[in-house]
């Protein structure tokens, strides 16, 4: 399967930062993509909670539901949809001098017949995508009260760094 990968500098704790990207409600807030997601199981986020999300991709509207596979706060978090395109989405917030290196990568599966250079298309197109999702995250989570605004997470790695991968 095809892997995007994306990675920034946020210039705030791994609290902060996963206060925001574990609260699944708030997706649409930071999310290019997701116009809606709400949670479809009972009790608090974790291993097993599912939710659902409608999506605007390539001129269309998804709904694809999700289950919780990995959730170990404030570090990483894995999620998998179980009802549509298949997709496996990972987060990860690692502590840095000057805050947080959050890292999100897709692997998603490709059409079947889809040749390799529409794969790699795709790809890219995936990490743009996940480019333009952590600047909005960075964005919320250094607007928001309790920040630190590190001057040492401007530039450099305070940019997204993006990269893909072929099929593994």
């Amino acid at each position: 399967m095809p892997l995007a990968q994306s990675e920034i500098l946020i210039a705030a704790s791994p609290e902060k930062v996963w206060a925001l990207i574990s609260d699944l409600e708030r997706g649409p807030e930071w999310s290019v993509v997701t116009l809606r997601c709400e949670i479809t199981s009972e009790g608090p986020p974790g291993v097993g909670c599912t939710y659902r999300s409608v999506s605007k991709f390539a001129a269309s509207k998804i709904t694809t539901e999700h289950e919780i596979m990995e959730w170990d706060p404030p570090h990483r978090m894995v999620t998998k949809v179980v009802k549509g395109a298949e997709s496996i989405l990972t987060q990860t917030c690692e502590a840095q001098a000057g805050g947080t290196l959050l890292t999100m990568s897709n692997e998603f599966a490709t059409p079947a017949g889809l040749l390799g250079f529409v794969s790699d298309k795709l790809a890219k197109q995936v990490t743009d995508i996940l480019a333009q999702e952590l600047a909005r995250i960075k964005e919320v989570v250094e607007k928001s009260p309790g920040s630190a605004q590190a001057s040492s997470a401007k530039g450099g790695r305070g940019e997204s760094v993006s990269s893909t991968e072929g099929c593994k």
